[in-house]
């Protein structure tokens, strides 16, 4: 793609354009656009070179969406390209001397274009294989270690889940909650928990309510956070399912 197709120039005899527009107030030739868009490099300050870049490629952007790499590359090919022509000017004459100042600026604007570097453009090919390789090796670390605490988390999956009959959810909850309540001769409780959710989840993952599954909400409904205020959905035990009553054994 043609130079003049990836820059924003200014308007010919355009007084106030913007101040990373390309071009000049009467000579705005596009088919000058590599060189145009170098000079706005060697004119703005270093610390401008990002908003100068981003505002080229949103504009970019504009007619080509999901380009971003394509114009990445370009603007670094035309970088590295205008770098070694200075490099390789002899070592006398006004022309050396401007291009070791516009190599300097130059390579300040190589240096910002690595750290966007999305793609791996400015790094030699060793140096990113040996990033990826050393990604693969972290990933393969990882993954070994979620192997494992998947085979230990097996080991407490059981191969079949309890039934509960069919109407019997609230009477077992009822007896749950009851069991909760339940004092030690050493006045401590005989289960404990600081939240609601292990006893909902338990109930989710290892029952069944007759013959279909009981959802985490479903359970979670019986077990609101705040049992002096619960929520429109929580549900409550009615009477007639509260079918039995867990007593302490009289004491000998």
């Amino acid at each position: 793609m043609p130079s003049d197709t990836y820059f924003k120039f200014r308007s010919r005899f355009e007084l106030f354009p913007h101040r990373y527009d390309i071009g000049w107030l009467i000579f705005t030739d596009r088919i000058f656009a590599l060189n145009f868009f170098l000079d706005k490099i060697y004119r703005i300050r270093d610390n401008e070179y990002a908003l100068f870049y981003n505002y080229q490629l949103d504009y970019y952007l504009e007619g080509n969406p999901s380009q971003e790499e394509a114009f990445f590359e370009h603007v670094y090919d035309i970088i590295t390209s205008r770098i070694k022509y200075y490099k390789g000017l002899k070592p006398s004459g006004s022309t050396y001397a401007k291009g070791l100042i516009f190599t300097a600026k130059l390579e300040v604007f190589l240096a910002f274009l690595k750290t966007i570097d999305q793609w791996h453009k400015t790094q030699p090919l060793e140096s990113v294989i040996t990033d990826k390789n050393k990604l693969i090796d972290q990933l393969e670390t990882r993954i070994k270690e979620l192997e494992s605490q998947v085979k230990e988390a097996a080991k407490y999956e059981a191969g079949e889940k309890i039934v509960i009959s069919k109407g019997g959810l609230p009477v077992f909850i009822d007896l749950v909650n009851q069991m909760r309540t339940l004092i030690l001769p050493n006045d401590n409780k005989l289960v404990n928990s600081q939240t609601e959710s292990p006893w909902y989840k338990l109930i989710a993952k290892n029952f069944v309510h007759g013959d279909k599954p009981i959802s985490i909400d479903t359970a979670h409904n019986y077990f609101p956070a705040d049992k002096d205020n619960p929520p429109p959905k929580y549900t409550i035990i009615s009477e007639k399912d509260k079918l039995f009553k867990i007593i302490q054994k009289p004491k000998k």
